[in-house]
């Protein structure tokens, strides 16, 4: 009797290991962000959202980037970047600074997606916007600089010379080479999706043959060494 109660206990502490739920991976995502959905997309670099179902709709800058105003250059190409980023309805995450307002109210945020891709970060990488500082909030701007000199030594969107509509296609941006082992130390790689063309709607991609790891989530079709060109 007494083995078979201790088989017992030692099956009941296995199933409990076994379906222990998982906790999502959030790493992506820093803690401290509070969650919204997207009502309106204002322009590239503002949107308006709601945090309950009921409560008011709140104007939100993105923080440390500045996007063409209506009118210029680019403006309609980072309105719709933005709505493809954070898609009216759909949820956004939320992490305030050390400043919540700036002078004409609207409060100010970094932001993520459901996907956690950092987008004011993103806006900035590929040439949609310049890297600003909102003194005193400046958590993420030497990575925003770091980001636009990439975009500018691209020739990306804004610094292409070009306006959005007609002229020379915008070149594709070179990815920061990475580990070729994935998993390696010091790795970085970005969230695995099932196609290139959702990786491309998060804002990830391309990916280069011996440079980027994620080249090998995806397929190859054109035989070129680039996957998930945008």
């Amino acid at each position: 009797m007494h083995l078979r109660s201790t088989a017992a206990v030692l099956a009941a502490a296995c199933l409990t290991v076994t379906f222990a739920p998982i906790a999502p991976a959030s790493a992506t995502v820093p803690k401290g962000t509070k969650k919204a959905t997207v009502v309106k997309i204002v322009d590239g670099d503002t949107i308006d959202v709601r945090f309950t179902a009921t409560g008011p709709t709140v104007r939100v800058q993105l923080l440390e980037v500045d996007t063409p105003e209506r009118g210029r250059c680019w403006h309609k190409e980072a309105t719709a970047r933005v709505g493809t980023l954070l898609p009216v309805g759909r949820a956004v995450r939320l992490l305030p600074d050390r400043d919540p307002k700036d002078r004409y109210g609207r409060s100010l945020f970094y932001a993520w997606n459901a996907s956690g891709v950092f987008v004011n970060r993103n806006l900035v990488r590929y040439g949609y916007g310049k890297a600003v500082l909102y003194k005193p909030n400046d958590k993420y701007i030497t990575i925003m600089r770091a980001e636009q000199d990439k975009a500018r030594k691209e020739k990306l969107r804004i610094w292409s010379g070009r306006c959005g509509t007609g002229g020379a296609p915008v070149p594709t941006p070179t990815p920061t080479p990475k580990p070729t082992t994935p998993g390696g130390p010091g790795q970085d790689l970005d969230r695995r999706h099932r196609t290139c063309a959702e990786a491309n709607d998060a804002g990830l991609g391309p990916y280069r043959k011996g440079v980027d790891p994620e080249y090998d989530w995806y397929q190859d079709r054109d035989g070129d060494g680039v996957v998930c060109e945008p």
